[in-house]
């Protein structure tokens, strides 16, 4: 089989910025480490004059640049948007430049061998035209995962620069890619409907969080108070306003009945930050009952996460659109059952997860509490304990490179 080489200038990115992984970065990381160990491929970093030796940045290690990283980004989370949009535009080009030069020594590529991205490369400016331009100049074959068209098909919520920068990166590289896959069977229709492209479903396996504990099969009555969970940047595609309201709601009805609003369930929203986030926060300051319910952990490294997982009963995850959703597979190898919306893909057809119509408030809110007051998270989870099996990155790896190697078979065309 060629030689495939994996691109990370965005992950080098995102390693300089973030504490805390996306979830790009935990496909990214994942898979690069698999194909690694199977096939022998190679992370580099990319420039329109070659490739360049790199090693693979962990996902779940703080840098030294990200921790003054970090501070410095909540502190801009206070400023108005289209600041934060500015500056984080002018650290992406810088930090997508830095990228570029980093690496060790240089790479002589082969005529035939894989070029494979599989991040998010309008994070690193330039990744995309130089992968391009290495098809053209070295003769190398494009692979491409494709998270999602969100940029393209949900312009509403990406209409800044890094919404425009993605669309076009992905569009790019969607034009010269032989071979595409996708993470959902949702992302892949889109594909084909929107760009003509046909793509093989490659669902990413499913991330352990914590090596060093084993979770509980089943909710135990002993722990610390029972919280409801939601996962995810606080972008406002996640919905995470309409939970606010519930939790207003909910604060009412229990006053009404008079009792105290303190009685309902503690909800965590675990994720950074985004310059998009103004809504959720007015929603809560017109809302201050349900805003003394409702907690937030912003910087959560994976040990804090599972910790998260552990101490709920289930997860929330109102999404208006989504690619994936990881925390979905997140939850349950925590043995924890999720209600989502029907735009989380990971969501679709699980035994163990409840789900609602997008953006159906009132459908979510009676689920919400028909489940904090009966006894159907446990009863799931026990299912979960017997029935679920995880996804490894092994093989997500194998499944990669048998069509890399089906391809390899066929007399390469040209990516329309």
């Amino acid at each position: 089989m060629a030689s495939i080489f994996v691109a990370i200038n965005d992950l080098v990115v995102y390693g300089a910025a973030i504490t805390r992984p996306t979830g790009i970065q935990r496909v990214a990381e994942g898979l690069g480490s698999a194909l690694a160990g199977s096939v022998g491929a190679r992370t580099v970093v990319v420039s329109e004059s070659g490739l360049r030796a790199a090693n693979l940045p962990s996902a779940t290690k703080r840098s030294p640049l990200a921790r003054l990283s970090e501070p410095a980004l909540r502190v801009l989370a206070r400023t108005p948007r289209r600041v934060q949009e500015s500056v984080r535009t002018v650290a992406r080009r810088v930090l997508g430049r830095a990228a570029s030069r980093q690496g060790g020594d240089p790479i002589a590529p082969n005529a035939g061998d894989w070029i494979l991205v599989v991040g998010a490369p309008w994070i690193a400016p330039g990744m995309a035209s130089a992968v391009a331009a290495l098809r053209r100049s070295h003769g190398l074959r494009v692979a491409l995962l494709v998270h999602d068209l969100l940029p393209a098909t949900s312009p509403q919520w990406f209409a800044d620069a890094q919404g425009a920068a993605a669309k076009r990166d992905v569009e790019s590289l969607i034009a010269c890619a032989e071979v595409i896959f996708t993470v959902s069977s949702e992302v892949r229709d889109e594909l084909f409907q929107r760009y003509g492209r046909s793509a093989e479903l490659l669902p990413p396996a499913d991330p352990i969080l914590d090596h060093s504990q084993s979770f509980p099969s089943t909710l135990r009555t002993d722990d610390l108070e029972r919280t409801i969970l939601s996962v995810g940047t606080l972008h406002p595609r996640k919905n995470l306003v309409a939970l606010v309201r519930i939790w207003d709601r909910w604060c009412a009805s229990e006053v009404a009945r008079g009792s105290l609003a303190d009685k309902i369930p503690m909800l965590v929203l675990a994720g950074r930050r985004h310059p998009q986030d103004g809504d959720l926060y007015r929603a809560l300051r017109e809302h201050p009952h349900a805003a003394r319910r409702i907690r937030f952990v912003h910087d959560a490294d994976d040990r804090e996460l599972a910790r998260l997982y552990r101490q709920c009963r289930f997860l929330v995850m109102p999404s208006l659109a989504e690619g994936w959703g990881l925390p979905i597979r997140e939850a349950l190898l925590a043995g924890r059952p999720a209600i989502a919306s029907d735009a989380v893909p990971a969501a679709s057809g699980s035994p163990f997860v409840h789900v609602v119509p997008a953006g159906d408030e009132r459908a979510l809110e009676e689920v919400i509490r028909s489940w904090w007051e009966g006894d159907e998270p446990e009863r799931i989870s026990e299912e979960i304990a017997e029935r679920f099996q995880p996804r490894t990155w092994d093989q997500v790896a194998e499944q990669l490179v048998r069509s890399l190697k089906s391809a390899e078979a066929r007399p390469e065309s040209p990516p329309r």
